[in-house]
């Protein structure tokens, strides 16, 4: 049995500090986000996407399960979403910011993280979490890019219209470049590729100081009550669901590695986006950017609660 407390000190508390840097850092000098954010999205994820598919190879058999999982949880949170707006009569614009901040995860600069620390004494165990990892966020990227958006207009633009900010995303052509270059056997120029194993080292520390002075520019109210409902359904609902359909899609018999990595990330905190789009449409940014937040700070106990489970549940 994993021990809560070690799980804190040696897999949150990193990941807290350095959230912690990125918010002073903030703070201190009011770093331009949106170039941090765009570092991260064209440069460093990409590099993280190609290196990871084309080193570690994810079973072919648990691809479509892990996808088909992602989006079961995403309409059942998205359905309860929508209950929960209708029973406490949420507005048109406050039950769209509110189901973002339900159904989108942060699978980049939170859970890839968390993996990097939680499985740091294992190279191969990274690899493959992170392999699991880059579909669920594929599947996460898509659904920010097209039913995020939507949401977040309040549906001012239609599905199809978000359907083409998806071809946007530079990491879809990553993850296709590395299994062309899989498939047809072809070597990465040694320089080319030294440079590409650097920008990926970064990563992780990029991503959670970029997080930290996201989350500087956030003003702290934790006396709304939409935001403890965003937070139940996102940090505790959410892996319960998981939990469910793994095992009905049987992921903890084929491998209990990913079966670990798609609970704990379904477990994740309200993805930043969610503030990005709000801000970008005019729709309930405060409001987004308070479950953001909250959702964060509080994933320090939800996480660790949900890696101490899972471990004992699916024993490596």
């Amino acid at each position: 049995m994993i021990n809560l407390i070690n799980i804190i000190i040696n897999v949150i508390l990193p990941i807290f500090l350095q959230i912690g840097v990125g918010y002073l850092l903030q703070k201190k000098f009011h770093m331009n986000t949106s170039t941090l954010v765009k570092l991260q999205f064209y440069i460093f994820l990409p590099a993280l996407l190609f290196t990871n598919f084309y080193e570690t190879t994810v079973q072919s058999n648990i691809i479509f399960p892990i996808v088909c999982i992602v989006l079961i949880i995403f309409v059942v949170l998205l359905l309860i979403s929508l209950g929960v707006g209708r029973l406490f009569h949420f507005s048109k614009r406050v039950k769209s910011s509110f189901i973002n901040s339900v159904v989108l995860i942060n699978s980049g600069n939170y859970c890839i993280p968390l993996l990097t620390f939680l499985f740091t004494d294992d190279s191969r165990l990274i690899a493959a979490a992170l392999s699991v990892q880059i579909v669920i966020l594929l599947t996460q990227n898509v659904l920010t890019n097209t039913f995020g958006i939507f949401f977040a207009n309040a549906g001012k633009k239609t599905i199809l219209q978000s359907l083409l900010e998806t071809f946007k995303i530079p990491m879809i052509y990553a993850v296709i470049v590395a299994f062309i270059f899989r498939f047809f056997n072809i070597g990465v120029y040694e320089p080319v590729w030294d440079a590409l194993i650097t920008i990926r080292n970064g990563m992780v520390p990029l991503a959670l100081i970029t997080l930290g002075a996201q989350l500087a520019n956030t003003k702290m109210n934790f006396k709304l009550p939409k935001v403890y409902l965003s937070n139940l359904l996102r940090l505790i609902i959410a892996p319960l669901l998981a939990y469910i359909f793994v095992v009905l899609f049987s992921i903890d018999k084929i491998d209990p590695l990913a079966a670990q990595v798609i609970i704990i990330c379904c477990g994740a905190p309200t993805a930043v986006n969610t503030v990005l789009l709000a801000i970008e449409y005019d729709n309930e940014p405060e409001l987004s950017s308070q479950i953001v937040f909250s959702s964060t700070v509080f994933s320090a106990i939800t996480v660790s609660a949900t890696i101490g489970i899972v471990a004992m549940l699916f024993p490596l």
